[in-house]
């Protein structure tokens, strides 16, 4: 059975600049970020105890073609997935598993 997915805030303002800093650069170029953003999701969303859990609880889908892992919390008895960051692989390590 498949789960549901919940953005944390964060996980939001983080798809949104992303989006925003490719689609300024190549038009066209955050729209295949964000598809390539759902299909992630999809196959988390499909098997979400399938990706690398590097610090409990959180667990890491890295993209293809983008420099950015999905950084999301798996709640079993709820069925849900809890995406907690949209998280760029530049940035410092620490900060991918902090809460809002």
């Amino acid at each position: 059975m498949s789960c549901k997915a919940i953005f944390s805030s964060m996980a939001a303002k983080e798809l949104q600049k992303s989006f925003d800093w490719y689609e300024n650069r190549v038009q066209g170029l955050g729209s295949k970020l964000i598809d390539i953003i759902d299909n992630t999701i999809e196959l988390i969303l499909i098997n979400p105890e399938g990706f690398l859990q590097k610090k409990e609880p959180f667990r890491e889908a890295s993209l293809k073609k983008f420099p950015y892992i999905i950084v999301y919390e798996h709640v079993k008895e709820k069925e849900t997935v809890y995406l907690l960051h949209i998280f760029h692989t530049s940035r410092h390590p620490r900060i991918k598993y902090k809460r809002e």
